[in-house]
């Protein structure tokens, strides 16, 4: 996403990404982040939650608004309502890269500096 992002930014039209790992969005040079402290598929709030989808949209958009430069990293003011080790939102499989990094965790320092590794699917 953020060589995408770039390549915008580069048109001139400023992006912002919603994240819920800021610093990894920040390692693949995403121009301007919102970081959020929700749960991996919950990013903008529960299905239906119109609220508090439309609370994060203007707040995000609100700080690429602000955020005049790239670079920024802008952490917005929510806080999921129950702990997170609370919430499944996640697939009934894991997908295979979490698979991966299950089996071989030091792969994962690796796949942060863009070092991917070979997978042979079987």
């Amino acid at each position: 996403m953020g060589l995408l992002q770039r390549e915008i930014e580069a048109a001139g039209f400023a992006t912002i990404t919603l994240s819920m790992m800021p610093d990894l969005t920040a390692s693949v040079s995403a121009p301007r982040i919102a970081a959020i402290e929700h749960p991996f598929s919950l990013t903008m709030g529960y299905p239906g939650n119109n609220q508090t989808q439309l609370a994060v949209l203007r707040v995000t958009l609100q700080a690429l608004v602000e955020m005049d430069t790239p670079g920024g990293i802008r952490h917005l003011p929510f806080e999921w309502p129950e702990h997170l080790a609370e919430v499944d939102s996640g697939p009934p499989e894991p997908p295979p890269i979490t698979k991966y990094l299950l089996k071989h965790p030091l792969q994962f320092k690796k796949l942060l500096r863009r070092g991917f590794p070979r997978v042979t699917l079987s």
